[in-house]
């Protein structure tokens, strides 16, 4: 598919369909009502029958023979107070989506600056929108027989000034979509797939195509150093663990920021096994890695000046006569103890041993980001990720970072008495606090490995995945109906952008 930057009035615009906005409260007005006029008053009679009538994410296919496009799709915005820029993305990526199923190919936007948006962060959400809300993931599907693809995407610039903006606004869209989507399919492969060997190997390859530095820590290695935590998680499965360090470091004597992700490729729950419901997608407890991944890729290819590191914590949680069992004591990879009161707490020991690893690595600053606590969906449901951590200006730049992305956050409490919770009488912590506030007690368990470097922790299990709750993808058109959304790939970037030299 090819996006590109036009100069042309949208009545000459040669394409399938040309996408246009309307307001629920506004009548055609700008450049809408010109088109309005080209049309003999069309979209007007139709807003005034009540065919149109503005409402967000409504549509409106018009024909007509009286400009060179033969479609005009109307998309309402709802009201205009409630106008953010991320309803472009949203509207390009279900305009995308009706388009597609009558087989048009070619589609033209306006650059909707006559909105107030910037031209070039217009372009590039029109551009993320329609490649994510155009996103399947099919690849195991020997009878899928895919729409015509879509072949041309333009954006019309309203004045010669736009084009260019317009055009970096393309380049980093379609960066930011791709390796969103990189984080989609990864996280969307099966287990029998998705191994932590075969995750390795993936980010290996695509160290090499970015020419990033990367190495993997093997099983023998996590030995040798005393990753006890990480080895325990692991050592029920019949699949060795891995952990990927990938280097991009662009900003010589800065900051050194960690990206960390908790990379289990399957959670059973171990020993203490989940019942069938809540087994089923639990492929899917990768998506923390398969995201740092895609931001590390993104970092990489919009060529960000700064110093990162990621760091990708695999491994499989499996039940065997080999597994780790309630009641065990296990030593870390930083010399702590932990005293295991339920297997399927897992994730919090892959990243423990992770996050001293981004620290001995030389990263001055943390972020780890990971499916980590049923509570983090019971508290926000499917629409919010949990943020924590011990340095609320990086939480406040995270949650920034968020807004940008259209990733919602919500920050949640880390008092000093929820240690008390994951007291431990025979070793230096638990690593389950139970149900009450497990968000914040899993939280606390991982703040005793990052010592006083600031970290925020970003819990993303009611948003990684769409299944049964259709709510987000209803408000953002550009999620995947059912499958892995990708994020926290855009918001990692973007912090890192804001951080950079």
């Amino acid at each position: 598919m090819e996006i590109v930057s036009i100069r042309e009035n949208a009545d000459q615009v040669k394409a399938d369909a040309i996408v246009r906005l309307i307001f629920s409260d506004q009548l055609p007005t700008g450049t809408l009502a010109d088109l309005d006029a080209r049309l003999d008053g069309q979209i007007s009679r139709l807003v005034e029958q009540g065919e149109i009538s503005g409402k967000y994410r409504e549509f409106t296919l018009i024909h007509t023979d009286r400009i060179a496009s033969p479609r005009v799709l109307i998309m309402g915005l709802g009201k205009k107070k409630d106008f953010d820029i991320d309803r472009i993305r949203s509207m390009a990526g279900r305009s995308a989506r009706i388009l597609r199923r009558i087989n048009a190919t070619n589609i033209a936007y306006p650059s909707f600056t006559d909105l107030g948006v910037d031209a070039a962060f217009s372009a590039q959400c029109i551009t993320e929108g329609v490649m994510l809300g155009l996103y399947h993931f099919k690849r195991h599907k020997t009878d899928h027989k895919p729409k015509k693809p879509m072949e041309t995407i333009s954006i019309i610039a309203a004045s010669p000034q736009e084009e260019a903006p317009i055009q970096e606004g393309i380049r980093k869209g379609k960066v930011l979509a791709e390796c969103t989507i990189i984080a989609r399919d990864l996280t969307n492969e099966p287990a029998n797939i998705m191994t932590p060997r075969y995750f390795a190997d993936e980010a290996v390859k695509m160290s090499r195509e970015l020419g990033i530095e990367s190495y993997v820590i093997d099983e023998a290695t996590m030995k040798e150093q005393g990753m006890g935590a990480i080895l325990a998680v692991a050592q029920g499965s019949d699949e060795p663990p891995r952990i990927v360090i990938m280097k991009y470091m662009k900003n010589p004597g800065g900051p050194v920021i960690g990206l960390v992700g908790k990379g289990l490729t399957y959670d059973s729950g171990g020993l203490c096994i989940k019942n069938e419901e809540q087994m089923f997608r639990m492929y899917s407890d990768c998506a923390g890695a398969c995201s740092v991944l895609g931001a590390m890729a993104a970092i990489s290819r919009l060529g960000i000046k700064a110093n990162v590191i990621g760091v990708m914590a695999l491994a499989e949680n499996m039940p065997s006569g080999k597994a780790f069992k309630p009641g065990d004591i296990i030593k870390s990879f930083s010399g702590k103890t932990i005293e295991i009161l339920n297997t399927d707490a897992e994730g919090r020991l892959v990243l423990a041993d992770a996050l001293t690893l981004a620290i001995k690595s030389g990263a001055n600053m943390l972020i780890d980001i990971a499916t980590l606590t049923g509570g983090c969906v019971t508290a926000l449901g499917y629409l919010a990720s949990g943020i924590l951590g011990n340095n609320q200006d990086l939480i406040d730049k995270l949650k920034a970072a968020g807004a940008k992305a259209a990733e919602n956050m919500w920050q949640l409490p880390l008092f000093e008495d929820y240690f008390a919770q994951i007291h431990s009488d025979v070793a230096d912590m638990e690593n389950s606090g139970g149900r009450a506030a497990s968000p914040s007690t899993a939280a606390k368990f991982l703040e005793q490995y990052v010592q006083d470097t600031p970290w925020a922790h970003i819990d993303i299990a009611g948003t990684a995945m769409i299944e049964r709750e259709r709510t987000p993808y209803l408000k953002k058109p550009y999620l995947p109906k059912e499958g892995a959304t990708g994020v926290g790939v855009r918001t990692m970037y973007y912090l890192t952008e804001m951080m950079q030299s």
